[in-house]
């Protein structure tokens, strides 16, 4: 795979006329002119698809084309290192996920300061995740799987997506809670856990619902409830986890942000592009369907989110001795 990749489908049409025999200056002010968003994870997933979506309703606004920009690794580390390497003008987005408010915990020593480098623009999406038991867990209700978990101490299992991500923070958070044993296994992705789940090596998924969705729908495993506290439309039969474990509740989300030092006026300017967008009937549509919340938020209100994750699984984190060389 190439270190990096840039798409937009907007900007095909000035590719084209460029092949069609433009000069060099037409490509030149192309790319001076384009909002370049660092990807932090690799084409063709969520995030790939939610950052186009969101785009086509946003480019309009901002009047430049967006390109995407792939840096995945590292827990979304390796887009913010490139992003604070370009200038502060606007003109580079750095997209983040949950792993921006956990990093500070999980990692001795990061390369930046979270809330001094970097300056909130939007708070794209929430991602509400679902539990679901495989075939080696023989419930179909949280209060079925509190029951068996304490009856089976030392059994009960739960794949987890990286070091400190939503579902690692989650499983722990379920087990703190629930007053219950659960063994984390670390996996790469979920697509890297997918098959253990589904042959019962492993009991436990809490990932998106789009993800999980197939299977249940196949009858391979079942889905036990919604780990945000109110009920989602993608799954409105699903009962939050907290209806059973009261206290309980975690989502992933992703944003945008930008280096700091870059003009107000230019990251007001981004943050309404994309709070519009977010609010386009169609963008809804789109993304709800894949299991995903539209929000757009202020800059301000994605900073206060940013915050209160922080310190929410701070505490967690520390009592887990969860650390990352």
């Amino acid at each position: 795979m190439p270190s990096r990749r840039i798409f937009s489908l907007s900007a095909v049409a000035a590719f084209a006329s460029l092949a069609g025999g433009a000069g060099p200056g037409l490509a030149q002010s192309t790319a001076a002119r384009a909002v370049r968003i660092l990807v932090p994870t690799g084409p063709g997933g969520p995030t790939d698809v939610m950052l186009r979506t969101a785009n086509k309703r946003a480019e309009p606004a901002l009047g430049r084309p967006v390109l995407l920009d792939y840096k995945p690794g590292a827990a979304g580390i390796t887009a913010i290192q490139s992003g604070l390497a370009a200038p502060a003008d606007g003109a580079t987005l750095i997209g983040v996920y949950t792993s921006l408010a956990f990093n500070p915990w999980t990692f001795d020593k990061l390369p930046y300061d979270t809330f001094k480098d970097l300056e909130p623009v939007s708070l794209l999406v929430n991602i509400p995740l679902v539990l679901a038991a495989g075939p080696g867990v023989p419930v179909s209700t949280v209060s079925e799987l509190v029951a068996w978990a304490k009856a089976n101490p030392g059994k009960l299992t739960i794949a987890a997506s990286g070091l400190g991500g939503g579902s690692h923070l989650g499983g722990l958070l379920l087990s703190m809670i629930g007053g219950f044993d659960i063994t984390i296994v670390p996996y790469k992705g979920g697509a890297a856990a997918l098959p253990d789940f589904l042959e019962g090596r492993v009991g436990l998924m809490l990932d998106s619902y789009l993800t999980l969705r197939p299977h249940a729908d196949a009858g391979k495993v079942r889905l036990l409830g919604v780990s945000t506290t109110n009920r989602q439309d993608f799954a409105p039969t699903l009962a939050p986890i907290a209806d059973t474990i009261p206290g309980f509740a975690t989502a992933a989300w992703q944003g945008v942000v930008v280096k700091a030092g870059t003009p107000q006026a230019e990251r007001q300017r981004l943050a309404k592009a994309y709070h519009d967008a977010m609010r386009d009937p169609e963008v809804r549509a789109t993304l709800l369907a894949q299991g995903l919340e539209p929000v757009g938020s202020t800059p301000d209100e994605f900073a206060a989110t940013l915050r209160a994750d922080h310190e929410k699984w701070g505490p967690i984190i520390r009592k887990a001795g969860l650390k990352s060389n």
